[in-house]
């Protein structure tokens, strides 16, 4: 089993554990957090958005210690699985966000981590979002930086009746970085999920995304992509829980492997015995761009009850040569149909992501990763 990654083996030795605060003098944004590695850099007081509660976790729990608790820990256990675990025993850095009843927020909220120069770290992030009822609000998570670092965290969110949210994770890290994000919601009644994710980054990517519909009329949609080229490994898995009637759910996964990267995506949809009227799809489609690369997709569908429409696919492969011939017959050489014919290929996932700006900083960053697509397949 060429794909998996033994989780078990992973290195420390060489990182360091951190956390921290600077205060900063002045600053331009108004909509988001930063942390340089697991700093955080706090804004002078006025700047961020008074609408809404955007804080450092650490603040948070000692202003809002009743409404932080509230999620923290009750979404994503502590001992689901062992990154979890260290996760929660080593945070050292993290955001809450909490938007209130039906206020409609027009520009996003902008949680950003970025590597900071120097010895390796290793950065245990935790983010806890409440969004009222009837609230609309987009989150969009950065990791960015050119920092080797050990990422490891975790993201929970509750939604109230009637709310929505896109969440957004754009993640182009260091090939180098090891990141590993656990992330889970649970919808209110008639609420709605967007989960988005651009994995475009690090040597491990392992990325977890939870949904849980336990009220009537609760959607979740994922618009998922990833890339692994060079010597990474990414895993990506995806589970949605239906336990409730009239609850539905689209998942859309479009991946690419090229040089010796391995992509792996394993999702499964479960519809409960009192989730009547469910509608389900998960579809996940891989390329393969050399003949060293390999990838995965393995869908899943667990079904206890009757009257829902629910199914899946998967597919693994690599250019299509007539599509490729269409466009070299325009005048377009192979090199550039190749990079034309890839890039269209995520579009299905790349059209959910919530707004024009975020869709074509997705189509600019995948461009630069297929410029030098080797031409194996002829």
């Amino acid at each position: 089993m060429r794909w998996r990654h033994r989780y078990g083996a992973l290195s420390f030795d060489d990182l360091y554990w951190t956390s921290g605060r600077i205060v900063l003098r002045s600053a331009e944004r108004a909509a988001g957090l930063v942390h340089a590695g697991a700093t955080y850099l706090q804004p002078p007081a006025g700047v961020l958005d008074s609408r809404i509660v955007l804080a450092s976790l650490a603040d948070a729990k000692r202003e809002l210690p009743d409404r932080v608790a509230e999620v923290h820990g009750k979404i994503v256990a502590f001992d689901a699985d062992r990154f979890a675990a260290l996760a929660t025993a080593f945070q050292n850095c993290g955001a809450f966000v909490e938007v209130p009843a039906a206020l409609q927020l027009e520009e996003p909220v902008q949680l950003v981590w970025t590597s900071r120069p120097g010895p390796h770290a290793a950065i245990f992030p935790h983010t806890v979002v409440r969004i009222g009822e009837g609230a609309r609000a987009t989150i969009v998570e950065r990791h960015l930086g050119e920092n080797e670092a050990f990422i490891d965290g975790i993201v929970e969110i509750e939604l109230a009746p009637g709310a929505h949210l896109d969440y957004v994770v754009v993640q182009q890290v260091d090939d180098g970085t090891r990141i590993l994000m656990q992330r889970a919601a649970r919808c209110g009644e008639g609420a709605t999920l967007g989960w988005h994710l651009a994995d475009l980054g690090g040597a491990l990517c392992r990325s977890g995304f939870d949904a849980r519909l336990p009220e009537r009329a609760g959607r979740a949609d994922v618009n998922a992509l990833f890339f692994a080229m060079g010597f990474a490994n990414v895993d990506l898995t995806v589970d949605i829980d239906h336990t409730a009637a009239d609850t539905a759910s689209q998942t859309i996964v479009r991946s690419v492997a090229k040089d010796i990267g391995i992509g792996r995506f394993a999702g499964d949809v479960h519809i409960g015995t009192e989730a009547h009227r469910t509608r389900a799809s998960m579809r996940a489609d891989a390329l393969v761009l050399s003949r060293d690369a390999y990838a995965e997709s393995i869908p899943a569908l667990e079904i206890e009850t009757n009257d829902v429409v629910a199914y899946h696919a998967a597919t693994v492969g690599s250019l299509d040569e007539e599509q490729l011939f269409y466009a070299q017959s325009r005048g377009i050489n192979r090199s550039n149909a190749e990079r034309m014919v890839a890039l269209a290929f995520f579009e299905p996932a790349i059209a959910g992501f919530p707004s024009e700006a975020l869709r074509e900083e997705i189509r600019t960053a995948l461009d630069s990763r297929l410029e030098e697509i080797p031409e194996t397949f002829n």
